[in-house]
């Protein structure tokens, strides 16, 4: 195993814990920054779209006091190299739990990080324990036109004008109505976006490329699945994490009341009571 290094900190970070071990492992064409606290079932900790692991602050620390809780940045996300080409998030996801020598691990996903996580259930599901799905559904969900032209503006925007213009839009987003006006989550999520603004010109994503996509598979996956959702996340996502549900037959969906996009952030409290209590009951 390579050797684990301090984690580095700055203004814009939480404090670090003397105890989170932290480090690079090396992926096909690139490497991915994580951060490791706690004994017990490993939880990994899948970032989405709107940030990097900063976005599970409210979750590192509390959740080891009963896991082994890992995170790590995408390609291209916070500290993680930029991806060079198209790559598979799943391969990468293997990589990482090779590295640090987990058979199998549960996961918990935000957003795309909840895309892949069920993207990695089909493809390794040997490796998975319980999966939980925050705010999001299975890849190949037929989203609505008008919220795909809404992240397509976005990044046309990004394009056009630069990456810095674009930041304003996507905190203008209605999945984060309710972050964006949050005492902690809103400026974490504002940096956090700001600090990653590069992505959204980005030629390579960490989205699996699956034929058929993941939605027209999950009727077969034997996972134990919950999905979390806001009540006040836009309609099409709640939809989505409804219909992905109903096609598993080990799943549920728990709503999170005055939470859109990113309820871990907004209620941290009441999502971390869920995650322990699921991942103990359900998880490997």
């Amino acid at each position: 195993m390579a050797m684990l290094v301090a984690a580095c900190s700055s203004n814009r970070e939480a404090p670090v814990n003397p105890n989170v071990q932290s480090g690079t492992v090396a992926v096909d064409g690139g490497s991915l920054y994580y951060e490791s606290l706690g004994k017990g079932a490993p939880v990994i900790l899948i970032h989405g779209g709107f940030g990097d692991r900063r976005m599970w602050d409210p979750q590192f620390e509390p959740l080891s006091q009963a896991f082994r809780v890992i995170r790590y940045d995408h390609r291209g996300f916070g500290k993680s190299a930029a991806a060079t080409q198209d790559y598979s998030p799943v391969a990468d996801l293997v990589k990482l739990m090779d590295h640090l020598e987990l058979k199998r691990a549960n996961l918990v996903g935000n957003s795309m990080g909840g895309t892949i996580a069920l993207d990695f259930a089909l493809l390794q599901p040997g490796r998975t324990g319980a999966v939980v799905v925050v705010a999001s559904a299975a890849g190949g969900y037929p989203t609505p036109e008008e919220d795909v032209k809404g992240v397509d503006q976005v990044m046309r925007t990004a394009r056009e004008k630069g990456p810095a213009a674009a930041v304003p839009l996507w905190l203008q987003h209605p999945m984060v109505s309710v972050a964006m006006s949050h005492a902690a989550a809103g400026p974490l999520v504002r940096t956090m976006v700001a600090d990653n603004q590069k992505m959204f010109v980005a030629d390579h994503w960490p989205q699996e490329r699956m034929s058929p996509p993941a939605f027209e598979r999950i009727a077969g996956l034997n996972a134990n699945v919950l999905f979390i959702v806001g009540d006040r996340d836009v309609a099409s996502v709640r939809a989505g994490a409804e219909a992905s549900a109903a096609r598993i037959k080990k799943a549920k969906v728990v709503t999170i009341k005055d939470a859109d996009h990113l309820p871990h952030m907004e209620k941290p409290a009441e999502v971390n009571k869920v995650l322990v209590e699921y991942i103990s009951l359900n998880g490997c």
